[in-house]
């Protein structure tokens, strides 16, 4: 029989998923929603040999940074799970979580990593929603497949939140997709000042990002935050020239837009199609190079074997393949960027860079998503 005990911990600090991190019997505990220095009432209710996993019953002793969620429905939401942490204590945990990863995890103690902070609310742009069994407008629950009904979002911009709140609680949103996206429970949002595109509704989008026309699906994957996009962008090009670069895995083209003035050959990698049609129309000019390919396929092509004086990565969550890793060992790059959006598998891959010969010459986190555990990093490195 599993154990479900219900027990007092001391949570100790959060980790990577945003769980508090406490030790039963010698063996870690993590616990959704408590925080460092906390102690709590938990129920144990899975896990394995060496961990096991705990519902928050109750906070015995509170972090005096524990704030009163604002949304109605936070803790069912699967969304966001650190709107119970304030906003300024978010940013330093997870520079933390940063740190702590790239020790454990890729072997480099840099000691600390700063975190660049974001506006905490109404600043996500891009928005997945889902339809409940009866047509109503909600996200996914937390751990589960069913669905939440939804009053609103603090965490979207005002233009989505007032399209969420206009349909809460009635079949609006179905009757009014229903023409478009006949037998489908979910579809995405984008919102940006006083416009809303809607999956099935609408298609191509275009705004200007750091005061450049980008052009994108609203189906397709698309920076969230645009308010921190616009702050990152500069930090990302700055000191950045040369004669050959690459930019892989480049979705619809968006960085690539922004290193093509810089170098008079641009070489742009991505498998999926649509996104690299539109990265053609976002970039285009003389001297680019479009592949429509896998990035662990392009190391062996002719492309590839070009000499790059900057090649930047920005990976899905899993991160760069063995492969990868050993293509850019091979390609001693002097200036190698990485965009990533999980702290484990960047960790995992600047050591073995490092490793291979890379120097690590700055690493920053970017709080794309406030409310979230997930945080955005930049590193920066050179061929010793």
């Amino acid at each position: 029989m599993s154990d479900t005990r219900t027990v007092r911990l001391e949570i100790k600090k959060l980790v990577a998923g945003g769980d508090g991190l406490a030790f039963l019997d010698g063996k870690a505990v993590f616990v959704p929603l408590a925080l460092p220095g906390e102690t709590v009432e938990a129920r144990l209710n899975g896990g394995r040999r060496d961990y096991a996993t705990a519902e928050l019953v109750e906070v015995v002793e509170a972090s005096p940074h524990r704030v009163a969620p604002p949304c109605p429905i936070y803790a069912q939401c699967g969304g966001c799970n650190l709107q119970h942490l304030s906003y300024q204590k978010q940013v330093e945990e997870k520079g933390l979580i940063l740190a702590e990863a790239l020790r454990r995890t890729g072997g480099l103690d840099l000691g600390s990593v700063s975190v660049l902070g974001s506006v905490p609310f109404a600043y996500r742009n891009r928005l997945q929603l889902h339809l409940s069994p009866e047509g109503r407008v909600g996200f996914m629950r937390r751990s589960a497949t069913s669905v939440v009904e939804a009053p609103g979002c603090p965490i979207a911009v005002p233009v989505a939140q007032a399209w969420i709140e206009a349909r809460a609680g009635t079949t609006q949103a179905r009757d009014e997709l229903a023409p478009h996206l006949p037998g489908r429970d979910r579809f995405l949002l984008f919102g940006y000042g006083d416009e809303l595109w809607v999956e099935g509704r609408d298609g191509e989008v275009e705004l200007r990002v750091a005061g450049e026309p980008i052009r994108f699906h609203v189906a397709g994957f698309f920076q969230s935050n645009l308010h921190m996009l616009e702050r990152f962008i500069p930090e990302l090009l700055e000191g950045l020239s040369g004669e050959s670069a690459a930019d892989l895995y480049c979705g619809v083209g968006l960085f690539a837009h922004f290193l093509a003035p810089r170098f008079a050959h641009l070489t742009c990698v991505e498998q999926d199609r649509r996104a690299l049609a539109l990265a053609r129309r976002n970039v285009g000019g003389a001297g680019r190079e479009f592949s429509a390919m896998a990035v662990e396929k392009w190391i062996a092509s002719p492309g590839a074997a070009r000499t790059f004086d900057c090649v930047l990565v920005d990976p899905p969550r899993a991160g760069l393949s063995a492969s990868v890793r050993a293509w850019l060992a091979r390609a001693r790059l002097r200036s190698l960027l990485y965009v990533s959006c999980d702290p484990v598998t960047l960790a995992r891959d600047l050591g073995d860079l490092v490793r291979s010969g890379y120097r690590l010459e700055s690493l920053r986190g970017f709080d794309f998503y406030p409310q979230t555990s997930h945080v955005e990093s930049y590193a920066r490195l050179a061929w010793s």
